[in-house]
């Protein structure tokens, strides 16, 4: 096996001498296996070697216990560790992604953070063979196209000269596993990869068990293939970089694609050229796949002035004498907020009308007596009634905030604002165009929507606040 790795790091160019190499140990046997042989090699190649743990806060104690086990064995092998702690469960909750999104993100973000702040230039983790085939597999069975078929690579780019490496990639779990036996070197279990709910662990536990019935050499067929597609996918590249001056040209935000020019090639190639500008228009390939592509060579097809919209705010329109692809790039107000302070209110109990001028519409506030009338209370869309007795301080008019929330009822249930505007349907690329009367964090009003329970007038309302927006057509009752 350290034959495997020791050919495998210098066919792929993985460390060079006098470098600092930063380990993600979780303290599974993957990463433990990884540190240990980096540890034998560091005399040969003279590198200098420490440890990242990144605890996620997922499992509790057993994550504890985690990054115990790691700090313990750093200690006795006397190599550097740093323990990064981490809530990814309140990430999953604050972006809306699922865990194992967020703890990927996480760790990648511990990663950089730390390589930066320590001068290292590569980081080694301990993905592996099998890792690699139960990608490629996962990758297949969502629809992906031959880059994400390619598998896991052995190097990728982390951003400012740092290069995330992966030594172990020819290498299989079972020989993970003999090489720890065999020095018994214990390492930890964790008790989430048997959780059948995640899709990479019925595809280790269920789907690669029965193809190696069938074939024991699966898993090494699999990466072979993989490899293919990577030259395959390479190649693809390579050859359309070569035809894109002849069919298209940057055009302010986004690219041209000539139809007529463009036609005259084969269609792997046209769609090649269509996930290139779609990549670099959001410099990403996140959330893009096959019918992403397809929607856009249909357009050639289609009547001038025709668009779709894509993944990432990417937009591709039929222009005259081809296809235009660029990404929208969201609109912000000119203000973003406003604070009505104690002095205003004192004035309004004197009172004057206070008015608000957005680029949007004008805002006006006042505030008058109640007599307990409750049947004459305004149901006007864009003209409220609050209890002014609640109000204990300044209020805000402004775009939503990380935090804000709304007190759904009497008994002061609370909702994140981004729940209520899932719930009430509103699409995504409106929530940050919404004005909101607010209190630090909770939401008093969504302009156009509900109150908040806290501030509803009943019979014991002495004083009420009335806000109303006018001007343009969004805001006509």
């Amino acid at each position: 096996m350290m034959d495997d790795v020791i050919r495998w790091m210098n066919q792929e160019n993985l460390i060079n001498e006098g470098e600092s190499v930063m380990v993600g140990v979780s303290g599974g046997a993957d990463s433990v296996c990884l540190l240990l042989i980096l540890l034998e090699l560091q005399e040969k190649m003279r590198f200098s070697l420490q440890v990242l743990h990144v605890n996620h806060g997922i499992r509790g104690e057993e994550s504890d216990r985690d990054a115990k086990f790691v700090k313990e064995l750093c200690d006795r092998i006397q190599v550097p560790c740093e323990i990064c702690q981490r809530d990814v469960p309140k990430v999953a909750r604050d972006q809306g992604i699922g865990l194992e999104e967020a703890a990927r993100l996480v760790r990648y973000d511990c990663f950089l953070q730390e390589a930066k702040g320590r001068g290292i230039a590569k980081i080694a983790l301990a993905h592996h063979a099998d890792d690699n085939g139960e990608t490629v597999l996962f990758q297949m069975i969502r629809g992906s196209g031959i880059h994400g078929l390619r598998g896991i690579p052995p190097t990728r780019k982390l951003g400012e000269g740092i290069t995330m490496i992966r030594p172990l990639l020819k290498c299989s779990r079972k020989q993970i596993e003999e090489f720890l036996r065999q020095r018994g070197q214990p390492y930890c279990v964790d008790s989430s990869n048997g959780d059948m709910d995640y899709s990479r662990n019925r595809i280790r536990h269920r789907v690669m068990p029965e193809l190696e019935k069938i074939n024991d050499q699966a898993l090494l067929h699999i990466g072979q293939g993989a490899e293919l597609l990577g030259e395959v996918a390479d190649f693809l590249e390579e050859t359309v970089q070569k035809i894109l001056p002849n069919v298209s040209r940057r055009e302010g935000e986004g690219y041209f694609l000539g139809q007529e020019l463009f036609a005259e090639y084969p269609r792997l190639l046209q769609k090649e050229a269509v996930l290139f500008f779609l990549e670099q228009v959001a410099e990403s390939r996140k959330n893009l796949g096959r019918v992403h592509v397809e929607s856009v060579l249909r357009l050639a097809g289609s009547q001038v002035g025709r668009s779709v919209d894509l993944p990432e705010g990417r937009k591709a329109k039929r222009v005259y004498g081809g296809i235009y692809i660029w990404r929208e790039r969201e609109k912000k107000s000119q203000i973003m907020s406003y604070d009505i302070t104690p002095q205003m209110f004192e004035q309004m109990e004197r009172g004057e009308v206070l008015s608000i001028r957005l680029p949007e519409g004008e805002f006006s506030f006042r505030i008058f007596p109640f007599y307990g009338k409750i049947d004459e209370i305004h149901k006007k869309k864009y003209t409220k009634w609050l209890d002014y007795d609640r109000i204990k301080c300044g209020l805000q008019i402004r775009k939503r905030a990380k935090g804000d929330y709304f007190v759904m009822d009497d008994m002061g249930h609370r909702k994140k604002l981004r729940q209520y505007f899932i719930e009430e349907k509103i699409p995504s690329n409106k929530r940050d165009e919404i004005w909101l009367v607010a209190q630090n964090t909770q939401i008093l009003w969504v302009v156009g929507g509900r109150i908040s329970a806290d501030y509803k007038i009943n019979q014991y309302t002495e004083k009420i606040l009335e806000i109303q927006i006018t001007g343009g057509n969004d805001y006509e009752d």
